[in-house]
């Protein structure tokens, strides 16, 4: 591929009014102003290279921002409760000087971690166990 640039009129180069006129396999002649190149490239590279997601989220929060979430996914905790489960260090946090900061990652895994499936077999049967053995 060739790239050439010739002048239109008398208009200089800063004012980019040449015509760019490209050879592409020397059975091809492109004439195109240098905006319309840069759109042509612009979306030829943009359908190469994925997508740009939206800003990763920042993973650490305050203690507000972590009952809101944790009340976002269902597992609704008061404030004095997140303070005794920190103090004794139940649920993982750091602190940030005198302020508790916390990992949203690391506290969605330990939210999940506390749940218990509503019917355990072993824990039903273990239960009507203990039930039969007082029983005697």
């Amino acid at each position: 591929m060739y790239l050439y640039l010739l002048p239109v009129s008398n208009q200089t180069r800063n004012n980019s009014k040449y015509l760019t006129i490209i050879f592409y396999k020397m059975s091809t002649i492109i004439v195109t102003t240098p905006d319309e190149l840069r759109a042509i490239v612009s979306e030829a590279v943009s359908g190469i290279l994925p997508k740009q997601t939206s800003q990763p989220q920042i993973d650490t929060i305050s203690l507000n921002d972590t009952l809101e979430l944790l009340h976002e996914h269902g597992y609704t905790t008061s404030r004095a409760k997140m303070y005794k489960l920190t103090s004794t260090g139940t649920i993982p946090c750091k602190t940030y000087g005198k302020k508790l900061v916390f990992s949203r990652k690391e506290v969605l895994t330990w939210a999940e971690n506390q749940t218990k499936p509503k019917h355990d077999s072993s824990e039903v049967s273990l239960t009507l166990a203990r039930s039969a053995r007082r029983k005697k």
